[in-house]
């Protein structure tokens, strides 16, 4: 069994690993840890997104490094995977499609108002298109 976790940098992320954590080692699942770092868009002259897009990457690869230490203390040895781009529900289908993943877990999107339904949610997008069950933790 294949488990990929997706985890944001939010506080929730941490019950989500936890629960991840636990169903890993119930099932006797290899698990991959994988964060993903919104690509910056260019909005013109007025900020230099090359900086901006370079320290969202870093911080979601210092993240994903803390969350893979926590599974490792609690007996769940994980790989670590870092990705960066523009809709983080595409490159998780795109992740669980190439790595051939019998599972997802994930959180839901906190999104409120207007942006949720303009936008819509990386966890309804990622059910709505994975290739295997999706696991959402509320």
């Amino acid at each position: 069994m294949q488990i990929l976790v997706a985890l944001d940098q939010s506080k929730f992320a941490e019950t989500v690993l936890e629960k991840a954590i636990l169903l890993a080692r119930q099932l006797g699942a290899a698990m991959t840890l994988m964060t993903v770092a919104e690509d910056f868009m260019d909005i013109g002259d007025y900020m230099d997104t090359e900086k901006v897009t370079a320290k969202l990457l870093a911080d979601a690869k210092a993240k994903a490094t803390e969350y893979a230490a926590k599974a490792k203390d609690a007996g769940v040895d994980a790989a670590v995977l870092v990705d960066q781009g523009t809709s983080p529900a595409d490159l998780i289908i795109e992740q669980a499609e190439k790595g051939k993943y019998n599972l997802i877990v994930m959180g839901h999107q906190g999104k409120k108002g207007l942006s949720r339904y303009l936008i819509g949610s990386v966890a309804g997008r990622v059910v709505s298109h994975a290739p295997c069950s999706v696991l959402v933790i509320r």
